[in-house]
C-alpha cells in the first residue's frame, strides 16, 4: 500500500480516495464494518441510508450477571412480584383428585408431610429467576436412579437448588434417547461435591434460549430469567417515581434576597446574620402573620409544576405490567385505569394464561413428582387429577348458576331424555361438589343405610315441576313423551 493511504491509529495522513467495500464503511481514520441489514430504503429522504439514525440500531445479546438478578430481586418490589405472582398463582389452589375420600385424605397427608406445595412453589419461583431443580431426597444414594418400588414415607424431604448450585455433566448425545441433549449427570456444589441422577431432579427452568448462536451450554439449558426481558422497563419506571420522589423536597422552595449579601458573607461572624435573618423571616411568614423585610430586599416562593407526572408514571407502570404480562391490578394492587373500567377482562385473560402454563408447564413436573409421591403416600399413582380453579364467584353468582341449572334439569325432566334415578345422582353430586349445602353428603348417606329409597320417576322427590312452554305438564310417561323416530302415519277420519 502507497505511504499516502496508510491508515493508522496515530497517523495525521489526510486519506483522499477511500471506496471501502460493502458492507465497510470509512469513520475518517479507518475503514470498519457494519452490521447489514435487507430493507426499505430511499435515497431521496434519507430514509434506510446512513442518514437515518434508526439504520444505526442493533441488538445487543448480552446474559444479565447472576448477581445483578440477586440484587434485583431482593432490592426491587416490582422485579419481585413479577418473579413471585405467577408461582404463587400457579400453586396456590391445589388440586382437585378423581378419588374417594380415603384415597385423597392419605394424598393431602403425604403432601403436608413433605411440605410439596411450599417446596414446588420455591422451586418455580427460582426457575423464573433463570432455572432450578427440586431434588428428591430418598436418603439413599443419589448418583443412583430413582428406585422401582417406592415404600410408604421413604421420601424424606424435597429440596430447591438453584441453578448455580448444580453443575452440569456432559450433554447426552444419543438422540434416540429420552434424554437427548441433557445433561447425562449432575454434581452437587457442595463440599462434598455428591453426584446425583437425573432422575432424583424435577426440573423447572426459565424462558427458553434458542440454541442458535453465542449460548452457552448453561443457559441453553436453564434458560433466561425473566428479570432479564422486564429489566429495562422496571428501570426506567423505577427512575421516573424516584426522581419525582426526589422532586417533592423542591416543590415548594423560598428565595431571599438580601442587600449586600456578598459583603456581609465576607465579615466576620456574617453567615450567622444572614441564617438569622433567613430564620427570623421564615418563623414569621405564614397564612395568618406577615413576614418583615428590609426594603433592599426581596422575598418570592418557587413551586415545581408535577403536571403530567402521573401520567408519565402511569404508562410507564403499565409497560412493566406489559413486559411481565401480569395485569396491572394484580401487579400494582390498584384499581383499574379508566372511566366505568372494572379490570375484570384482563384478570380472566391473565388466569388463563395462568391456567395454560400450569398444564404445559407445572404438570409435566408434577407427574414426575407424583410418580414418587402417590407411592409414598400408599396409594395408587394412576389416579386422575385436574387444577382447582384460580377464580372464585360470589356467593350471587353462584346462587345465579344453581338456578340456571335446577332449570335445566327441570327441562330435563319435562323431556324424559334420562332416567329421573340417575338425574338424581347426578344433581346430588353437583350440590356436593358446589360446596353451598354442607353437611348434605352425609345426610344422604344416612338416609341410603335408613333404607330410604331414591326419587321415584315421577320428578316429585327431585322437588321439581316438569314444565312444558310455562304449561303444567300432562300426565303421560317420559317413555311416551319422548318423540318416536318413526310415527305411525295419520288415520284418515271416519
Amino acid at each position: 500500500m502507497p505511504p499516502s493511504r496508510h491508515v493508522g491509529a496515530m497517523s495525521n495522513v489526510r486519506v483522499r480516495n477511500v471506496r471501502p467495500k460493502p458492507g465497510f464503511v470509512f469513520d475518517g481514520h479507518s475503514v470498519m464494518p457494519v452490521p447489514t441489514q435487507d430493507g426499505l430504503a430511499n435515497v431521496l429522504t434519507g430514509r434506510g441510508t446512513s442518514v437515518d439514525r434508526s439504520t444505526h440500531n442493533f441488538w445487543h445479546g448480552m446474559s444479565m450477571p447472576a448477581q445483578q438478578i440477586e440484587a434485583a430481586y431482593r432490592s426491587s418490589w416490582l422485579v419481585r412480584q413479577i418473579v413471585d405472582i405467577p408461582a404463587q398463582d400457579e400453586t396456590r389452589a391445589g388440586r382437585d383428585w378423581d378419588a374417594d375420600d380415603e384415597l385423597i385424605a392419605k394424598i393431602e397427608a403425604e403432601e403436608k408431610r413433605i411440605d410439596l406445595w411450599a417446596k414446588v412453589r420455591q422451586a418455580r419461583i427460582l426457575g423464573r429467576l433463570g432455572g432450578g431443580a427440586l431434588f428428591i431426597n430418598l436418603g439413599d444414594d443419589p448418583s443412583r436412579p430413582l428406585p422401582a418400588t417406592i415404600k410408604p414415607e421413604q421420601i424424606e424431604n424435597l429440596v430447591p437448588l438453584y441453578r448455580s448450585q448444580l453443575t452440569l455433566g456432559i450433554a447426552d448425545d444419543d438422540v434416540l434417547s429420552p434424554f437427548f441433549d441433557e445433561p447425562v449427570d449432575f454434581r452437587l456444589n457442595t463440599a462434598a461435591r455428591p453426584l446425583i441422577h437425573r432422575t432424583r431432579l424435577i426440573f423447572f427452568k426459565g424462558l427458553m434460549v434458542p440454541s442458535m448462536h453465542f449460548t452457552n451450554w448453561d443457559d441453553r439449558f436453564w434458560g433466561d430469567s425473566v428479570v432479564q426481558v422486564v429489566n429495562e422497563a422496571v428501570q426506567n419506571a423505577t427512575s421516573a417515581t424516584s426522581g419525582f420522589a426526589s422532586l417533592i423536597d423542591e416543590a415548594k422552595v423560598d428565595v431571599f434576597k438580601f442587600a449586600k449579601l456578598a459583603e456581609t458573607l465576607v465579615q466576620p461572624g456574617g453567615d450567622a446574620k444572614i441564617r438569622k435573618r433567613i430564620d427570623l423571616a421564615t418563623q414569621e411568614k405564614s397564612i395568618h402573620r406577615s413576614i418583615s423585610l428590609d426594603a433592599d430586599d426581596a422575598w418570592e416562593t418557587r413551586t415545581l409544576n408535577f403536571a403530567g407526572a402521573k401520567d408519565m408514571i402511569t404508562t410507564l407502570m403499565g409497560l412493566v405490567a406489559g413486559a411481565a404480562d401480569i395485569p396491572a391490578t394484580r401487579l400494582l394492587g390498584k384499581s383499574p385505569d379508566g372511566m366505568n373500567a372494572t379490570g375484570e377482562g384482563d384478570e380472566r385473560n391473565y388466569f388463563q394464561a395462568v391456567a395454560s402454563r400450569q398444564e404445559s408447564e407445572l404438570r409435566p413436573a408434577l407427574d414426575q413428582l407424583d410418580a414418587v409421591v402417590m407411592p409414598s403416600a400408599g396409594v395408587p399413582d394412576d389416579l386422575s387429577w385436574k387444577f382447582s380453579p384460580l377464580q372464585h364467584l360470589s356467593e350471587k353468582d353462584e346462587a345465579d348458576i344453581e338456578n340456571k341449572e335446577m332449570d335445566s334439569v327441570s327441562k330435563i325432566v319435562g323431556a324424559g331424555l334420562i332416567p329421573e334415578s340417575a338425574l338424581s345422582k347426578a344433581v346430588q353430586g353437583r350440590m356436593i361438589e358446589s360446596g353451598r349445602w354442607p353437611g348434605l353428603k352425609e345426610a344422604i348417606e344416612e338416609a341410603e343405610a335408613a333404607g330410604e329409597e331414591l326419587p321415584d320417576d315421577d320428578g316429585a322427590d327431585l322437588g321439581i315441576v316438569p314444565t312444558n312452554g310455562g304449561k303444567e305438564a300432562d300426565p303421560i310417561s317420559p317413555t311416551t313423551r319422548a318423540p318416536s323416530a318413526s310415527p305411525e302415519p295419520a288415520r284418515a277420519a271416519e
